[in-house]
């Protein structure tokens, strides 16, 4: 019987997933057991004095009968039992589900610095004499389309403007337009006016109406006349508004042609020096990535300030290819020696030997 009981206890023990459900299932088996024990042990004890072999037999049966029964009903007690403990286990289970890891954020990787690339004062004014150089090129390919970017941007400010003027002068004659059809529709209100007034004077029973009556014909007429002359006054600016405008529109004819003729001119001008402009700025802004920023505002105020655009000249016959004034020899050996950045005391341009610029040819 003990055995029936563990196989059924195994096979709960299959179907559950949970480990406290398993030692639960454990408890109840120990249960089980222990209760079989105690049922072992309160059988009652053969009698000293067997009266006949029948009646032991009988009692023997009956027992082993009785035995089957007890065992199965302790049986399904602690299946009920078991079967009882597996929902809250389940349950826990499920509880425990629901509880989930608290996240841990890892922190964000910081961005590693790099570090910054050594530049000798040889490299930097190499860099600055190409820069220069590349520089005074795009000055050649600008000046070689000379006004004309400048003069295209006046052409059309002026054809704005002229447009402007035209829309408000358009304006201007539509209300003095209108001016003129109110007055008409007064004129024709005043002229049925006088006509019922010169109607009420052939019926007139004294001379007192008949003279208020014409003193009303009289302020009418004159209301006539004084709408006349605003009619002819604002016909008159109409008039002039239209041959304005039409010089306008003439004037701005002229100007649209000039233009497009300039661009049709300065396209034709770029198309041959595009790709070499474009060139020349890539390369600037490479050279310009060598130089140190306090050095490059420096390079690009002098440059700003000369009027030939050169901020980093070289040394010919010992002098300054800026200004041409004469460099002392230890300047010179300064120079030579690409230590610092040295620059001339008359003009402030940065100074470079024959070294640096043979470099650049290299």
């Amino acid at each position: 019987m003990a055995k029936k009981v563990n196989t059924e206890v195994t096979e709960v023990e299959e179907n559950t997933e949970v480990k406290e459900v398993k030692k639960s299932v454990k408890k109840t088996t120990k249960k089980v057991e222990e209760l079989q024990t105690v049922e072992e042990s309160a059988e009652p004890k053969k009698p000293a004095k067997k009266s006949t072999k029948k009646a032991s037999e009988t009692l023997e049966v009956e027992e082993i009968n009785e035995e089957p029964k007890k065992a199965a009903k302790k049986a399904t007690k602690a299946k009920t039992e078991v079967m009882e403990e597996i929902p809250e286990a389940k349950e826990e289970k499920v509880e425990v589900v629901k509880e989930k890891k608290p996240e841990v954020k890892e922190e964000a990787k910081k961005p590693v610095a790099e570090e910054p690339v050594e530049v000798s004062v040889e490299q930097k004014l190499v860099a600055l004499y190409t820069l220069q150089q590349v520089d005074s090129k795009v000055d050649e390919i600008r000046a070689y389309r000379g006004n004309l970017p400048l003069e295209i941007q006046d052409l059309e400010d002026e054809i704005a403007g002229y447009e402007t003027r035209i829309t408000n002068l358009k304006a201007e004659s539509k209300k003095y337009q209108k001016e003129i059809s109110d007055y008409k529709i007064k004129i024709k209100e005043t002229e049925a006016l006088v006509k019922k007034y010169e109607d009420q004077q052939n019926n007139v029973r004294n001379n007192r109406e008949y003279d208020s009556l014409t003193k009303e014909i009289e302020y009418q007429n004159l209301d006539m006349q004084l709408s006349e002359k605003r009619i002819r006054e604002a016909t008159a600016k109409v008039n002039d508004i239209d041959i304005k405008v039409n010089e306008s529109q003439l004037h701005l004819q002229e100007m649209k042609a000039s233009l497009k003729e300039k661009k049709d001119e300065l396209s034709s001008l770029v198309e041959g020096t595009e790709i070499e402009e474009e060139q020349l700025l890539k390369r600037s802004a490479e050279c310009e990535k060598l130089v140190e920023d306090r050095l490059l505002v420096a390079y690009k105020r002098i440059r700003k300030n000369a009027r030939n655009g050169l901020a980093v000249v070289g040394i010919f016959d010992e002098a300054c290819g800026g200004c041409f004034n004469r460099i002392p020899p230890q300047h010179q050996l300064d120079i030579c020696m690409h230590k610092k950045i040295i620059v001339c005391e008359y003009c402030g341009r940065i100074l470079v030997d024959k070294g640096i610029i043979e470099q650049y040819k290299a």
